[in-house]
Formats: structure tokens, sequence, C-alpha cells
């Protein structure tokens, strides 16, 4: 691919980026050059901030995540596309009548085509399937866009026509009012036989009411943990007295605004830029296990390898055999 060819393809992808579609890659070349280097960057920043949107809630944060369709394919049993939603269309830059009547390993990029027709052998043997399949589109464009490809072979009348449908997912989230999710509805007044029982005071408990000052401040424990991951950080009352809240209020908070712990939230994130430092530079191992926040390259490692199920080693191996 000539230098402008991919210069081009990085400016429509910032673009994209720019009309917040974060799911595009660009495609590599064999040059290594600086260019190369630059599109590494944009894919991997791409990447963590389709992340970080899902994870961090960067539009409103009390969200519940579920299952966006972006793609559907109707496919005969010659491999040809019967059908296509409109958004398939849109995403991939085709007219809808460039894409019904073709081949489906058209839309796939070099390295999805000879995947896809191992897996269409398989597919054409059996009556009935539900499976699924990484596969990476390439747009009209160039852009790539790996995705992740549920499969489902569908059974109907004896000698009938069997379809093959193509369902492209990506993760989203709902928005839900604050107030609804985090501020706990009052009881009517209970009984004064029951207002000692055990499970009455949990659940009295359990109703914790979150001013928006309150979240704002949980957003700021957040971020402090996200710019000092290399931190061994103090107990979380200190860090509570320190912004001007309580312990309870911000162990509550992370669990209803991020859905897990404060343990939690920090390993997932220093595992999180540990892979993108492993993936993405040349960073010594033991350099990346100090800022990362981990006590020594083996817990790293083996904690690692239990998140990723590779060891840092294997995935930056496996990362450049990929991406050469």
């Amino acid at each position: 691919m000539s230098k402008k060819k991919r210069l081009k393809r990085i400016v429509e992808a910032i673009a994209e980026m720019g009309a917040g579609k974060f799911y595009y890659h660009i495609e590599k070349s064999s040059k290594k050059d600086s260019i190369d280097a630059l599109i590494s960057g944009i894919n991997m920043m791409a990447e963590e901030i389709g992340e970080a949107l899902l994870h961090e809630g960067y539009v409103n944060s009390n969200e519940t995540i579920k299952h966006i369709v972006l793609m559907n394919f109707i496919i005969d049993l010659d491999g040809n596309v019967k059908a296509v939603n409109q958004q398939a269309c849109d995403i991939l830059f085709y007219n809808c009548l460039e894409i019904v009547g073709g081949s489906f390993d058209n839309l796939l990029n070099k390295k999805s085509t000879p995947k896809w027709k191992r897996h269409w052998d398989m597919l054409k043997n059996k009556k009935m399937l539900d499976t699924s399949i990484a596969l990476t589109f390439k747009t009209k464009s160039g852009l790539l866009l790996p995705s992740a490809c549920y499969i489902n072979k569908l059974g109907g009348k004896k000698n009938g026509e069997e379809s093959i449908i193509v369902t492209v997912v990506k993760h989203s989230k709902r928005q839900v009012e604050l107030e609804e999710y985090l501020i706990a509805k009052e009881n009517n007044k209970k009984e004064s036989s029951k207002k000692n029982n055990p499970l009455t005071l949990m659940d009295n408990r359990q109703k914790v009411k979150l001013s928006s000052s309150d979240v704002i401040k949980i957003r700021e424990v957040r971020d402090y943990f996200m710019d000092n991951l290399e931190m061994d950080f103090p107990p979380i009352k200190e860090i509570a007295l320190e912004f001007g809240t309580n312990a309870f209020k911000i162990k509550y908070g992370f669990k209803e605004l991020y859905g897990v712990s404060v343990f939690r939230f920090i390993r997932n994130e220093r595992l999180r830029k540990a892979k993108m430092l492993v993936q993405g530079s040349n960073i010594s191992f033991k350099k990346i296990t100090q800022l990362c926040g981990f006590k020594s390259v083996p817990s790293f490692s083996a904690t690692f390898k239990n998140e990723f199920g590779y060891t840092p080693k294997e995935l930056r191996r496996k990362f450049l055999a990929e991406n050469p």
C-alpha cells in the first residue's frame, strides 16, 4: 500500500472516530516505518477509547450493558448474500445492491477469508447450528472492522431452502436515570414489631442515597486511581477523608457506578494498562510491572495469564506475529 493511501486511511479513521465510531481499524503495511507506527497507535487508541466508553460510562456512567446489533447478513448455501440490513451498508460504505448477490467473503479482509471458508465447510454439512467466529470486515474505503459474529443455520421444511444468518454485535449501554438507579425508594413505615428484624435492617442499610455531589466525588476517586496506577494506594478510609466523603459511600458508589468493588476496579485498570503496554510498546516487563503497580514480575505475570490466558511474554510474541 502506498504512503498516500495509508495517510488517506488515517484521515478516514480519525474522521470516523470524530463521529463517535471507534470500531474501525487501519490495515498495516509490511514497511514498519513511522506511518505504520502511527497506524498502530491510532488502532490502539480507538480500541482503548471504545473500551473506556463502556467501562467508565463516559456519556452516562450509570448505565446497563447490553448488546447492539451492528450488521445482519442472510447467506444462501452458495455463500452469497441474499439480504442485508441498512446499517451494515452504512458501516461498510457500500450501496446495499453492491452487497446483495455477491459472495460474503468479498466483505472480509485477507486474513479472515480463509478462516471463513474453513468455517463455511463445517456450516454446509450441518442441518442446524448455532456458533460464533471472530472475523474482520473491510469497508469499501479500506478500513478494517474486527467483529464478533454469531452464526445461525436455520432448519425449515424438508427439501426447503436453507439460510444462514450472520449477526455482528457490539457492546453498548442503555442509559438509565441516575436517580432511579442509585437512590433507593423509601419504604413505607414498617410495623414496630418488624423494626428489629435483621433482614429489614439489612434492607434499610442497602438503601443509600447518593447525591450528585457524592457521585462527583466518587468519579474524582476513580480518576485518582486511574492517574496513579503505579502507586501502592492507602486504605479507603484515608482516601475518603482526602476527598471529603466516607469509605462506605466510595465502596457502595463503585459497586453501583462501575459494577465492581474498589479493589477489582483497580486490578482491572492495572491489567488493562499492562495489556496495552505489552502489545503496543517495547517496554520491559519489569518496567511494566512498576508502571502498573504490581508487586513483582512473577506476581504480575501470574495475574496477567490468569486474566488473559497468556503470559506477558506470550502475548507480546503473539501480537508481533499477527501484526508484522
